[in-house]
């Protein structure tokens, strides 16, 4: 597979951004409740994967500014990209990531890795 470059867009390209990924909160939902939600759509491998597909399809300024980055956390964001395009929950409460239990981490991770190499191969093909 051919070197992918890193591709540089501003942040007010990204649809992360706009769909509001850096946002602080989430308004009538604690903290406890946002965190449960990220943990629920985590452990569900189905909706996770959904999520997914709509953060590469709807996201594709996010996904070059983000998953090109090799010095970044790649699988984390794709996690974390999914729960804001399919829930509207910020990155900020990705600490419901560490509810998962070990076997369920594993097996999102595995998920997430496995579609960023998916989109990796489809975009050196191209």
């Amino acid at each position: 597979m051919k070197k992918l470059s890193r591709v540089y867009h501003p942040w007010w390209d990204w649809e992360c951004y706009k769909a509001g990924f850096y946002n602080a909160t989430v308004h009538g939902v604690t903290r406890e409740e946002a965190e449960a939600r990220y943990r629920d759509f985590l452990a569900d491998l189905d909706a996770f994967n959904g999520g997914i597909d709509r953060v590469m399809a709807e996201w594709p300024n996010s996904c070059e500014q983000f998953l090109l980055n090799t010095s970044m956390n790649r699988v984390a964001w794709l996690g974390q990209a999914s729960m804001c395009i399919v829930h509207g929950i910020p990155s900020c409460y990705r600490g419901g990531f560490k509810l998962l239990s070990e076997e369920q981490q594993g097996a999102a991770n595995a998920l997430a890795h496995k579609r960023l190499e998916e989109w990796e191969t489809a975009r050196a093909n191209r």
